[in-house]
């Protein structure tokens, strides 16, 4: 699929709002983001009343209420799809304070967690535990491994994990190593 910067990048906002719905009623609301972290949390086999499962928990309420606070125009407690993108791509993709006030917390406490033996890194494992919450298959789960390990030191840093996170969503080029941090966005399976 060939798509311009612009196209893409809806195309990733798009596919985050598909994998934040979690009912699938084509809304985003506190609950969805809770069901998320509580998906991750289970696909991870991280103990639910674990440190890391609280921090990840407490991002995504701090991510909320960000996320709430740029895009729920109508202020009726919910994002629709049309919010969501004009939100992401006006209120975050250009602003990096605003993005990493409502994304960086949320991030690191999800790369925490991620990072299940505790040494710092994010194993080629680790990641697709990551990734089976999110649906990516595990032929695209090992190359946006491979994508993302811009050093290619075998394992992902948080530093690289955090720059393929703001590049995911704030990215228009099609070469960004970020565009694989939930697999193949160019395929049908995204």
């Amino acid at each position: 699929m060939e798509l311009n910067g612009n196209q893409l990048l809806n195309r990733k906002i798009d596919i985050c709002f598909g994998h934040g719905d979690q009912n699938g009623d084509g809304i985003l609301e506190p609950a969805d983001a809770l069901a998320l972290a509580a998906r991750i949390i289970a696909y991870l086999g991280e103990p639910f009343n674990s440190p890391k499962a609280q921090a990840l928990l407490d991002g995504f309420e701090n991510f909320w209420k960000h996320v709430s606070a740029r895009m729920d125009t109508n202020q009726d407690g919910k994002v629709t799809p049309l919010e969501w993108r004009t939100g992401m791509i006006g209120a975050f993709a250009g602003d990096s304070k605003a993005f990493d006030e409502g994304f960086r917390p949320l991030a690191e406490a999800l790369w925490s967690i991620c990072d299940r033996d505790d040494d710092g890194t994010v194993g080629p494992n680790e990641f697709a535990a990551f990734q089976r919450a999110f649906g990516t298959s595990p032929a695209n789960s090992r190359i946006a491994f491979d994508r993302l390990d811009t050093n290619k030191s075998g394992t992902l840093s948080v530093e690289e994990l955090l720059a393929a996170w703001q590049e995911y969503y704030t990215s228009p080029d099609p070469q960004a190593a970020g565009n694989w941090l939930f697999g193949d966005i160019w395929g049908d399976e995204a």
